[in-house]
């Protein structure tokens, strides 16, 4: 939080109640510290690196989302507690997906019951001692928390599938054909994704491995190729980006190499398959862009079908 709003949140009944803190909103991509490996602080640091360099949006199983509805349903409602504490208990919904949003994070998958489970055991908990603190009338918060643990057990067992996981788009802006002097040059976006994606990669090309070592003070360089064409409205983030080393951009570029579904590289002048492209944990391609430059240079609507 910002000093403003850390400020503004002391000054709300909400400082009082509040047991979590709340996920930071960065400008900067934030450094992954580097505890001992196998840590529980290893392994929570690297999901804060993955989660504030990839923005994830998380999605529930069916049951999770069953579960967590219930949740916020019943809170929402605040049950029979006095008048004086029902505001309390709207936020504990919002607690809970917190929560069970970090485990699925530290765990890079979508939210499951279990998540969903483990985080109204502390959340419950937390319930229970704040109703202690605030003078609650302890018997009307122990049926409330007895009535929904009943039905979160009555919940179906079947786990069921979530979509996968992928980072949440940004609100795309026209970029304009280059030089056109409405949106000519990098954005402010366009300028940080370069940044983000060459940092990932270390200068090395996606697709050849080269990585073109120079002398100081630069030591490598190399291209952030846009799939997606900027004069096609194509935007600078990182989803429409590749690194490349110039030769392998050009390339690109001029439609000499085109990518499959599975992002495997293709040499349209031979025909032939090569091996996918290098992939950063945190770089996701989208694959409306990876069709429309295929579509370009091949016309291929198919999507996914080119096998070799």
């Amino acid at each position: 939080m910002s000093a403003r709003e850390w400020r503004g949140f002391l000054a709300t009944d909400a400082a009082t109640y509040s047991r979590l803190l709340h996920f930071s909103r960065r400008s900067a991509a934030a450094r992954c510290t580097d505890p001992e490996p196998g840590s529980w602080r290893h392994e929570l640091a690297a999901a804060y690196g993955w989660a504030f360099n990839t923005r994830p949006e998380l999605t529930y199983t069916p049951r999770a989302g069953r579960q967590w509805h219930l949740i916020r349903t019943a809170v929402d409602h605040g049950g029979d507690l006095p008048e004086q504490h029902a505001d309390f208990f709207v936020r504990i919904g919002d607690h809970v997906a917190r929560i069970a949003g970090t485990l699925a994070t530290t765990e890079r998958t979508a939210i499951h019951s279990a998540h969903v489970e483990s985080a109204w055991s502390l959340t419950r908990r937390a319930v229970l001692d704040t109703a202690d603190l605030a003078a609650m009338d302890r018997s009307a918060v122990e049926q409330f928390i007895k009535g929904l643990d009943e039905m979160l057990c009555d919940v179906e067992p079947e786990e069921g599938r979530a979509a996968p996981i992928r980072p949440i788009r940004p609100a795309y802006s026209s970029l304009g054909p280059r030089g056109s002097g409405r949106h000519g040059g990098k954005t402010a976006t366009g300028s940080s994704a370069v940044r983000k994606l060459k940092e990932w990669y270390q200068d090395q090309c996606q697709m050849c491995a080269a990585v073109l070592v120079l002398p100081s003070p630069r030591h490598r360089y190399s291209e952030a190729a846009h799939i997606r064409a900027r004069e096609d409205d194509g935007p600078d983030v990182v989803e429409n980006l590749l690194c490349l080393c110039p030769n392998c951009h050009v390339l690109f570029d001029a439609g000499a190499r085109i990518l499959t579904d599975d992002l495997r590289v293709v040499d349209t002048v031979t025909g032939r398959f090569g091996e996918r492209i290098r992939l950063h944990r945190w770089h996701f391609i989208e694959l409306e862009f990876v069709r429309h430059h295929r579509r370009r240079w091949t016309g291929d609507e198919r999507h996914g079908a080119l096998s070799d």
